[in-house]
């Protein structure tokens, strides 16, 4: 008998998420999973009751790490350049507007486990929000941006940018520092 493979939760989130990203939430199931991992069915059991319970630790997982990311901004940056480190933030976790829609099918197996979840994500995403918020009133208040402006408008931008779906053809990269001109610069020539 050969030699069970030994798994770690980041390989198992990592083909989680792919799955998730090509075929969205019915493409995601241990056989498949487990097909993608080399291993058996039962392997995946053994981190995980079932599917709903790989998809909220999954999710989770993706909170913690753009969580991780954001407190990691340096404090002493300009205000404008921290905005511009969220972007990049929010757009490399662009599953994470997924969660939503991904908790409410998932309260079938574990309706408690999905609420818990889905209440820490909305208190994180109020935090971050209002780290964002405070970081434009900054820009604005020491004379980086003008105050013009709507600073909700500027922050919708920054915050939906999630949601874009050019992401996916130009790349986190581009579409954050094209974005992030278009705020700070305008789109006029003489800008």
């Amino acid at each position: 008998m050969g030699r069970k493979k030994v798994l770690t939760k980041k390989e198992i989130y990592n083909v989680t998420g792919h799955l998730l990203r090509e075929e969205g939430l019915k493409g995601v199931h241990f056989k498949k999973l487990a097909q993608k991992l080399e291993v058996g069915r039962s392997t995946l059991y053994e981190y995980f009751r079932n599917r709903d319970d790989l998809l909220l630790a999954y999710m989770k997982s993706l909170m913690d790490d753009m969580n991780e990311q954001v407190d990691r901004i340096d404090p002493n940056l300009p205000p404008n350049k921290k905005l511009y480190e969220l972007l990049v933030i929010i757009l490399h976790h662009a599953e994470i507007h997924q969660i939503d829609h991904m908790i409410k099918e998932l309260q079938s197996s574990n309706k408690h486990a999905a609420m818990f979840y889905k209440n820490e994500l909305d208190v994180d995403l109020m935090k971050t929000y209002e780290n964002m918020m405070d970081w434009i009133e900054e820009s604005k208040e020491t004379g980086i941006w003008s105050e013009q402006v709507d600073s909700a408008l500027i922050g919708d931008l920054i915050f939906h940018a999630i949601m874009f779906p050019n992401r996916k053809r130009m790349g986190v990269e581009a579409l954050a520092d094209q974005l992030f001109r278009l705020i700070e610069k305008g789109v006029s020539l003489d800008s």
